[in-house]
């Protein structure tokens, strides 16, 4: 039971971490009125795999999740982010797939942690602290960074990008 419980912290979390870092990258201020948006944006990709946990039982969900699942959340995003706040689809790409690569700490820690303790409790546990860790960092340290980065001429985020 815990294990499921950790879990599911587990993936709100890096859900909520890409989402947010993704659009802070960009220099979506985070104030109430963007945290909200965003917090609506997760909260509808949520909705979206509740669904698919209802209709098709955990182990396909999960399967479906692994294979796919993040690629259709970066692809949203991406278009949310170009949609919404009006960033251009190559900054939106960057910012995004910078924060999948963000995102890989927690999963080789948490994979170390694993390959050490043998438990998914510890597993899950290190994850879920280390994407906390690497966002308050984040925000704290990299996102005024990428924000002036995103102002460059359009040639220049390609050569960033490739």
């Amino acid at each position: 039971m815990l294990e499921q419980i950790l879990s599911f912290i587990h993936h709100v979390t890096t859900m909520l971490f890409g989402i947010y870092i993704s659009a802070f990258f960009l220099g979506v201020k985070p104030n109430r009125k963007n945290i909200v948006t965003l917090f609506l944006f997760v909260a509808c990709e949520e909705i979206f795999y509740s669904v698919g946990l209802i209709l098709f039982g955990m182990a396909v969900t999960y399967r479906f999740y692994e294979v796919t699942l993040p690629v259709l959340v970066q692809l949203t995003l991406i278009a949310f982010l170009s949609l919404y706040y009006k960033y251009s689809v190559i900054s939106s790409c960057i910012s995004v797939f910078s924060t999948y690569l963000c995102c890989q700490l927690s999963n080789w820690v948490g994979l170390l942690i694993l390959t050490i303790t043998g438990e998914q409790v510890f597993y899950y546990g290190s994850r879920i602290l280390t994407t906390v860790l690497v966002f308050v960092f984040l925000c704290r340290f990299v996102c005024r960074t990428t924000e002036t980065i995103f102002t460059r001429d359009t040639r220049e985020l390609y050569i960033i990008g490739f």
